[in-house]
């Protein structure tokens, strides 16, 4: 079974015991902040796909960092897998966790890169415009990238909607480098 199929196995069962105690905002916001950790600390993340690290060190790190933060649900996840060997998968569980999250509270993250930076104003209105457009509440997370000259990329999902002025001299080039 894949890494994927494996972390949605532990993922759904949690997520059916987090709604069933009324602790699923809980251990959302927890898997949350265990995945932004390991997004944050490449060295956290690497520690727990190290085979060679024994998995009551790697549990005694997680209890140092995160015990006193998270639900004792979320710990007691932390635990098994650590116990099964599998707290290399943590980070996949996490992530299972927070899609399965989004999909039933109807949560799309979106990626707006622009190429100058945008007023909250706009912001919002373009938040409103793909909620109306999308029928979800949308998460929408906002960057700048000067190099795009102008324009933007959206990324929802599966789908990037790429109108910079970048990409477009890109095609230009493309065209005349095949004529």
């Amino acid at each position: 079974m894949s890494e994927q199929g494996v972390a949605y196995r532990y993922a759904k069962p949690i997520m059916d015991l987090a709604m069933e105690k009324n602790l699923l905002e809980e251990v959302y916001q927890d898997l949350k902040l265990f995945a932004q950790t390991c997004d944050d600390n490449k060295q956290l993340a690497a520690v727990l796909r190290n085979p060679v690290i024994r998995g009551f060190k790697k549990l005694s790190i997680l209890d140092a960092l995160f015990k006193a933060k998270v639900n004792a649900l979320t710990f007691n996840l932390f635990s098994l897998m650590a116990r099964k060997n599998r707290e290399s998968l943590l980070y996949d569980v996490s992530k299972a966790f927070v899609a399965l999250y989004n999909a039933q509270k109807k949560i799309q993250k979106v990626d707006f890169i622009a190429s100058t930076e945008l007023d909250a104003q706009t912001i919002q209105q373009l938040q409103a415009q793909l909620e109306t457009q999308t029928g979800q509440h949308i998460e929408l997370q906002v960057k700048v990238d000067a190099q795009l000259i102008g324009g933007y990329v959206l990324k929802i999902g599966d789908i990037r909607i790429d109108n910079s002025v970048k990409h477009a001299l890109q095609k230009v080039k493309l065209k005349f480098l095949q004529s």
